[in-house]
Parts: structure tokens; C-alpha cells; sequence
């Protein structure tokens, strides 16, 4: 799937993923510091499948696979991703923002440009999975308003690693009842 013009922020846009960019995505989900957290294995444990969805990314049926980088000079600084439903009301979506600019503000901003995108997208509800561990992440998602749903796992591909996760939503409808 692909997004019909980049989603514009002040300092950084998200873009549709390229060919060009798989060896910047991979070092950095592929990192043990960057992608401690990420469900994507270790180098070492990529198998001809999971090479085979890499080498695909651009042609997803089913999610939008983004790349975040710098209005001004392109330099790419992270990735992003979106999963509709069928119907396109629920979405799932996932970040990451390279170490080398981590506290920056920058995992905010991509955040807001996405519910931006999806509230302007009729989007009804959006959710993440992430680890119980990753604080930075779990902080990020309460500062937007999002709510743990439930407490349930995630495994890294192809690897014995486990964590335990929370499910966050947020319902971007608003009820205009109740705002008499």
C-alpha cells in the first residue's frame, strides 16, 4: 500500500518506503540496541522467508511502510508502518527512530503525523503493541492518549526471545454528544 503524498511535519516528513532504503531500515531494526524491542530477529536469524518480506516491503497488500526522514536535507532517521482493518476504521502502526536520534522529540512528531494522517483518513481507532520493558515507547503512546487494552507477548521472528507487551488504543472518533 501505498500513501498518496508524503505526510509533511516541521522538521520531518514520512514518506512510502523504497527499494533504496533496505539497507538503512535493516541496519537499524537489525542493530541489538535500535531493535532490542522490535519483533524483526537478529541478523543472523533472517531466513529466506523473512528475506522475502524485506525484499517485498514496497509491494504490501496489507500495510503502508514508511520511511521518516528530514524535510530539509532527506537524511532518514527512522521508519513507520500502518495496518488497516478490511474496512480501513482500525489501524495497527509501528515506529522506530534511529538511536543516533533518540530524545530528540522526533518519535513525537512522527506519532502526531500519523494520527494526523489517520483522523484525515476517517480512521476510528489506532493501536501499537509494545513491550512492557521499552518505557520510552509506553511513555510516548500515554503522552498522545492512548490506553493499555490489554497485557499479552510478542515474540522475535525466528528467535527464542520473548517480552511481554501491551496492546495501546486510541479512538480518534469523537463523540459529539458528548461535548454538549
Amino acid at each position: 500500500m501505498k500513501i498518496k503524498k508524503e505526510i509533511l511535519g516541521k522538521r520531518i516528513c514520512l514518506r512510502n518506503y523504497s527499494e533504496s532504503d533496505l539497507t538503512f531500515l535493516t541496519e537499524m531494526w537489525f542493530d541489538k540496541e535500535n531493535g532490542k524491542y522490535l519483533s524483526d530477529p537478529a541478523r543472523e536469524y533472517v531466513d529466506e522467508t523473512f528475506q522475502n518480506a524485506l525484499d517485498t516491503l514496497g509491494e504490501s497488500e496489507y500495510g503502508y511502510y514508511l520511511v521518516i526522514e528530514f524535510v530539509d536535507t532527506k537524511e532518514r532517521i527512522g521508519s513507520a508502518c500502518m495496518f488497516p482493518d478490511e474496512e480501513k476504521k482500525v489501524y495497527d502502526i509501528g515506529y522506530c527512530i534511529h538511536k543516533s536520534k533518540w530524545n530528540q522529540g522526533y518519535g513525537s512528531e512522527a506519532l502526531s503525523l500519523i494520527l494526523d494522517w489517520l483522523k484525515a483518513n476517517d480512521a476510528e481507532k489506532v493501536t501499537a503493541e509494545v513491550a512492557v520493558d521499552n518505557l520510552p515507547s509506553n511513555i510516548l503512546l500515554r503522552k498522545f492518549g492512548f490506553e493499555v487494552e490489554k497485557k499479552t507477548e510478542f515474540k522475535k521472528y525466528n528467535m527464542d526471545v520473548r517480552f511481554d507487551s501491551y496492546i495501546y488504543a486510541k479512538n480518534l472518533c469523537v463523540d459529539l454528544r458528548l461535548e454538549k
